[in-house]
């Protein structure tokens, strides 16, 4: 059973680094696709952007949560 939990939580460690990664990259291209892209003269921030923000923090918490929640439970 020990067995057992320990590759559950592998998986998910490396399912979370890959969420991570994956959304870093978009981040990562929004931001660059931003830069080139002249913007448009209305003053609003971008939408696309705020939702990328916001979905690096939901992984970043992610992440901690799967690293800090069972040594918690010791």
């Amino acid at each position: 059973m020990k067995r057992k939990n320990l590759f559950v939580r592998i998986t998910a460690i490396v399912l979370c680094a890959i969420m991570v990664l994956s959304v870093v990259t978009a981040a990562l291209y929004a931001f660059a696709a931003e830069a080139g892209a002249p913007s448009p003269a209305t003053g609003s921030p971008d939408k696309t952007t705020t939702l990328i923000i916001i979905a690096v923090v939901v992984a970043a918490v992610v992440v901690a949560g799967c690293l800090i929640i069972p040594k918690l439970k010791k």
